[in-house]
């Protein structure tokens, strides 16, 4: 009995330098484990890697029970203690707010997310714009599709990818970000109206596969003088994902207007009810508008390889993580330390004006699988004492706002 992998997801972290990422894992959810059995599919996670395989008869027909205009669901779920700490991403609200991955075409701009050949479930980075705000660890992406990390906090109009002490040019190109995450709900939620008004017009919108954007508009909601004679401020309002028919919307992304304000949404009527970070869609339907997303035919047989077509065209879709970034600090006895140096010459340190005793990388240092090795210590009276292992680090933050920095500090015993 002979299985190809129908597609493959692969969950790619630039920490892990040599070894596979054993941080996340994805699982199928109840309804899509229900649909594989009945189809001949197996899921197997091994490693970092998703393998979706398929019963065929030869090389270009699967022996597959399945719909061509299928859909499979799975969950990405943390499964390493230490995700949030080698990891640049963190959820400002991780109960409500999750990360979706599909192979659709993407939520932002309506384009397909393929870079350098590499098909990404997730979306791009945003492109740089001077006139924006960044934030401490912000990823955004030049016009040429090199991406950059924000350094520090760069205030509205003064931004320049070309000055180093603001951006960092990365060896990769797409990541996940902010922009990848979506506002997941069940049948109803509750929205704060910015800014509040005595009038709100909530309209929602599916997405237009003609247009390839979220522009087909299905309902309408009026709160006017009607529901609100005193004309008081409404301040939030009720999202209720029903039609006027009072039928369920369709499981998937809505864009909801309330007045000038917009929100993407990801309705779910069943929850699984398990913690995870982010939900996976496979599409091999009118969604997936790019041919190289889809996996079937309409006859069911095989997308092939051009030119020759013939063999499996595997569709092998990723989903790419960036490494944490940490200021590294020390914290000595005396201020008979004068210096503080990186053996394998990457690293700046600057001494502190505090009490002379505070020594801080002058650069946010990433962090990868191969630790920093060793420091030499420059002290008064004394000759370089060399090779002072890095003892490990705790988090410490310097500011308590969103633009924190996140610090490694060590205590040096000198």
């Amino acid at each position: 009995m002979k299985y190809s992998p129908l597609f493959t997801i692969e969950i790619d972290h630039d920490y892990y330098t040599v070894s596979k990422p054993g941080l996340l894992r994805i699982v199928p959810t109840e309804a899509t484990k229900k649909l594989m059995s009945g189809a001949g599919l197996i899921a197997k996670f091994f490693q970092n890697k998703l393998y979706v395989l398929v019963k065929h008869i030869d090389d270009t027909l699967p022996q597959l029970a399945l719909a061509n205009n299928f859909k499979l669901q799975f969950f990405l779920e943390v499964i390493g203690y230490n995700f949030t700490q080698i990891t640049n991403y963190s959820s400002t609200d991780p109960y409500n707010k999750k990360l979706f991955f599909s192979n659709t075409n993407s939520i932002v701009d309506g384009n397909d997310k393929e870079l350098e050949d590499v098909l990404y479930l997730h979306e791009k980075l945003p492109t740089f714009n001077a006139a924006s705000e960044y934030k401490y660890n912000d990823l955004v992406r030049s016009g040429s599709d090199t991406a950059y990390e924000c350094l520090a906090k760069v205030t509205a109009g003064t931004g320049n990818l070309n000055n180093n002490a603001q951006f960092r040019a990365l060896e990769k190109v797409s990541y996940v970000a902010e922009g990848t995450s979506l506002l997941f709900t069940g049948p109803e939620k509750t929205m704060e109206l910015l800014p509040p008004a005595p009038s709100v017009t909530i309209k929602y919108f599916q997405y237009n596969t003609g247009t390839q954007l979220f522009d087909d508009e299905i309902k309408e909601t009026v709160i006017g003088p009607d529901e609100n004679p005193t004309s008081a401020a409404i301040r939030s309002v009720l999202l209720q994902f029903r039609s006027l028919e009072n039928n369920w919307f369709p499981e998937g992304i809505y864009r909801v207007t309330l007045n000038a304000q917009e929100v993407y949404v990801y309705f779910r009527l069943e929850n699984d009810y398990q913690p995870y970070l982010g939900l996976i869609n496979i599409h091999n339907d009118s969604l997936a508008t790019e041919a190289k997303y889809r996996i079937l035919k309409e006859d069911g047989s095989f997308y092939m390889v051009a030119p020759a077509n013939t063999e499996i065209d595997v569709r092998n879709f990723k989903i790419r993580f960036a490494p944490a970034q940490y200021v590294l600090k020390y914290v000595c006895k005396s201020a008979a330390v004068t210096a503080i140096t990186d053996d394998d010459g990457i690293i700046n340190f600057t001494k502190l004006p505090v009490s002379g005793t505070e020594f801080q990388s002058s650069l946010p240092v990433r962090m990868n699988e191969k630790a920093i090795e060793s420091v030499s210590v420059a002290f008064t009276g004394s000759p370089a004492l060399q090779k002072t292992k890095i003892p490990g680090h705790r988090k410490l933050s310097i500011l308590n706002d969103e633009n924190r920095y996140i610090i490694s500090e060590t205590f040096l015993n000198l």
